[in-house]
């Protein structure tokens, strides 16, 4: 079931167009989920609602954990294309009804929104992700991966900075005219998805004999017990879990950081996080020249204590004077997304290449699975880290908690060597 396997990717420019469409679904979908899920935080904190900001992760973390296995299911049985199209289609309905929530500033709807957008990227990820091996050999994953990651980079850092701009514009959080301009952008996004989608060519159906996981998150569990018997598989999907668990943990502790600790406006606050954007897309192309996927490991526990030090400079910085603090955040900030980048990028690649062809949205949908594990405990740590401790003290944490994960992490490897 699990194999490195190779992939002629069909004539280059049909493979280069549909690439290039899929790189731009994928820009528009986390474009607008950054886009909705920034603005609602925003919104929230701006009213003194810091609670909801643990809440809308858990729910958006949630579908993941519900119909991780159905999106897996549905990439290895069905066309990839038609899946990805059927899906695009879908995040427009959503974005309307979400869109009329967040005008009314209507909680339960916008709440509701961000669960509905959540299950339509669980959906959307095996299709996509599974599909990037069918157009590219091993040797090239890395590379083709780097650039995905750029490219899902730069939309949610257009989506958060996006959210800020755009809210600000309108007069800021609380008045409705900002909150419009979010709406109306939001499906214009997907809009243009539907558009991109209709350009990638055919995958064809594999007809996977597995019959549908009516009992998604048990169905999961079943395909995470099955990666026992392929060690580094494992050690790649539990890291990439661990990657995505930080990094939403960061986002909402930069969001309170910027917002309540540092008196910034909604813009400012939004560009603490695109710094670490910035820095991922660094460490993606830095990965891309560093690893393949026979040969990444070696990057990881470095990477991980990287990003133990940018992180506790990002929480020293509320000790600093105002005048300073910029100085000291957008660099620490840079450096821990490179880091971050470089740490993630093999480990994806690498559960792209491993897996059989018929197994291979299987697999990617285990490993969102644990990864949005990880993201739905990230909004609830976050919500008790809040309440005793200020989010310079919470970001301290999470370099602690890094450094505990690199330890463990070298000593994992010292024994996959032996």
């Amino acid at each position: 079931m699990y194999s490195l396997r190779r992939s002629s990717g069909g004539p280059p420019c049909h493979r280069r167009r549909s690439f290039s469409a899929m790189a731009i679904c994928y820009f528009l979908g986390a474009g607008n989920d950054n886009l909705f899920k920034q603005a609602a935080l925003l919104v929230a904190v701006s009213q003194g609602l810091t609670q909801l900001q643990g809440w809308a992760t858990l729910l958006f973390a949630l579908p993941f954990l519900l119909f991780s296995a159905a999106g897996g299911w549905l990439a290895d049985r069905y066309d990839k294309q038609r899946v990805i199209l059927a899906v695009k289609i879908l995040e427009l309905l959503l974005v309307g009804v979400g869109g009329l929530g967040l005008l009314w500033q209507d909680w339960r709807l916008i709440l509701a929104m961000v669960f509905a957008l959540a299950l339509q990227s669980a959906l959307f990820g095996p299709a996509l992700n599974g599909a990037v091996p069918e157009l590219y050999p091993a040797r090239q994953l890395v590379r083709a991966n780097a650039r995905l990651k750029l490219v899902s980079t730069l939309a949610i850092l257009l989506g958060i900075a996006l959210a800020g701009v755009l809210l600000d514009a309108g007069g800021g959080p609380l008045v409705r005219e900002g909150r419009r301009l979010v709406a109306l952008t939001a499906a214009g996004f997907s809009g243009l998805g539907i558009c991109a989608a209709l350009v990638i060519a055919p995958f064809g159906a594999r007809r996977t004999p597995r019959s549908f996981p009516w009992l998604g998150p048990w169905r999961s569990l079943q395909d995470l017990w099955q990666l026992r018997h392929d060690p580094l598989l494992a050690l790649a999907l539990a890291g990439s879990a661990f990657f995505y668990f930080l990094a939403s943990l960061v986002v909402l502790q930069l969001n309170s950081l910027g917002v309540q600790q540092l008196g910034l406006s909604a813009r400012h606050t939004s560009l603490l996080s695109v710094a670490l954007m910035l820095g991922i897309c660094a460490g993606a192309f830095l990965a891309a020249r560093l690893t393949s996927v026979t040969r990444w490991r070696f990057v990881l526990v470095p990477a991980l204590l990287g990003l133990t030090l940018g992180l506790a400079l990002v929480g020293s910085a509320a000790l600093l004077a105002p005048d300073w603090q910029q100085w000291l955040l957008l660099p620490a900030l840079v450096m821990s997304g490179a880091c971050g980048g470089l740490f993630l990028i093999p480990q994806a690649s690498f559960l792209q290449a491993r897996p059989a062809a018929d197994a291979r949205g299987q697999v990617i949908a285990a490993a969102n699975f644990c990864a949005f594990g990880g993201i739905l405990f990230s909004g609830q740590l976050f919500n008790g880290l809040a309440l005793v401790m200020t989010p310079g003290q919470g970001l301290q944490c999470s370099a602690l908690l890094t450094l505990l994960a690199a330890g463990g992490l070298a000593g994992l490897l010292r024994r996959l060597a032996d």
